[in-house]
């Protein structure tokens, strides 16, 4: 497992700092599997949890975990 550098925000979310845990699956690839929101466990079934997984801070730390550097689409 890896987290991520913690995000002091993302837009349109209410927090002062967020963290991204990632995990290798079966494949080797990248899975998301925690976001940690002001050092706590956000539950995966609340409507933040999507809006933080498919902020530009999440694409960002799965990016840097994946290549060791942030790349913009």
């Amino acid at each position: 497992m890896s987290k991520s550098k913690k995000y002091d925000a993302i837009s349109g979310l209410e927090g002062n700092s967020y963290v991204f845990e990632f995990i290798n699956d079966d494949d080797a690839e990248l899975k998301l599997i925690g976001i940690y929101k002001d050092n706590k466990i956000l539950n995966p079934a609340l409507g933040e949890w999507m809006k933080a997984k498919e902020s530009d801070e999440a694409l960002s730390a799965y990016n840097i975990l994946k290549n060791g550097t942030s790349v913009e689409p």
